[in-house]
């Protein structure tokens, strides 16, 4: 965010110093209306000087709105910083409560790559007509820092990429483990019939704990359990400790035929 910061604005400053140079070099006169230098004013500036670009055809239409589109992002990350760092939450509440947010801003992680492709492009369009060029000594000011965050950028790209072919390799294993062909666990045994669980759906019925014993016996995993006997991950750990504590693979088996129908009190609630 902070290097959409930095290109945001040097990309404003490019076209408004930019169009002001050409103009001194060609004698026009560059005074601007009484006001001072407030934001209205700074956006004036700017509007012009996009203006001036596309009259003299270094910029199309749609070139001008995609940078003013791309400028506008940095107001986005400095007046919404709560709503653009959202997506970080570990909190489920409030990550499914940012769906009905109204009027979001969200974080745009093509900027940075696009602002820094705008700047190319207006750099070599304003050389392809002609246009003056002053040296500006604030790339050198920031140098450092784009330095060490972009390094950071990328060891980060790196970190992510890897724990993403770790979690393929998880998700490919959990979905092969999930397999209940060839088992007993399928039609009025699957795990996931209604009559294994009461109440809160993570309390099971005898059939229910008969039920996830099996599964925990064929070697399934507490994240394979849990998935399908529709429990919690805390719920499918708990079983495996008591799956375990009866003995685990030694255990008396029960066949689930000969497992009577637990009586459930269903309670009508609006």
């Amino acid at each position: 965010m902070i290097l959409i910061l930095y290109y945001a604005e040097e990309l404003k400053r490019d076209v408004i110093n930019g169009v002001a140079a050409q103009m001194r070099w060609r004698g026009q006169s560059t005074a601007q209306p009484a006001g001072g230098d407030g934001p209205s004013q700074e956006g004036k500036k700017q509007k012009r000087a996009f203006d001036h670009l596309v009259q003299d055809g270094v910029l199309t239409d749609d070139e001008r709105r995609h940078m003013v589109a791309l400028i506008g992002r940095r107001n986005g990350i400095a007046h919404h910083l709560d709503h653009v760092t959202a997506d970080l939450t570990t909190d489920r509440t409030v990550r499914e409560w940012l769906d009905y947010y109204p009027d979001r801003q969200t974080h745009d992680y093509e900027a940075l790559d696009q602002l820094r492709a705008a700047r190319r492009l207006l750099s070599e369009r304003m050389a392809a007509h002609h246009y003056v060029l002053e040296i500006d000594m604030r790339g050198m000011f920031f140098e450092s820092t784009e330095r060490v965050l972009s390094a950071d950028l990328k060891a980060l790209e790196r970190r992510i990429r890897a724990l993403m072919r770790q979690r393929r390799g998880n998700i490919a294993q959990l979905n092969a483990e999930l397999s209940l062909e060839g088992s007993e666990l399928t039609g009025l045994f699957d795990p996931r019939w209604p009559e294994n669980r009461y109440g809160n759906r993570q309390r099971l019925t005898p059939r229910g704990v008969e039920t996830c014993y099996l599964l925990y016996d064929m070697g399934k995993s507490p994240l394979a359990v849990a998935h399908l006997m529709d429990l919690s991950l805390t719920a499918a750990r708990r079983r495996a400790r008591l799956w375990k504590a009866a003995g685990g693979p030694n255990r008396e088996r029960r066949p689930l035929a000969d497992i009577p129908k637990a009586r459930i009190r269903y309670r009508l609630e609006d």
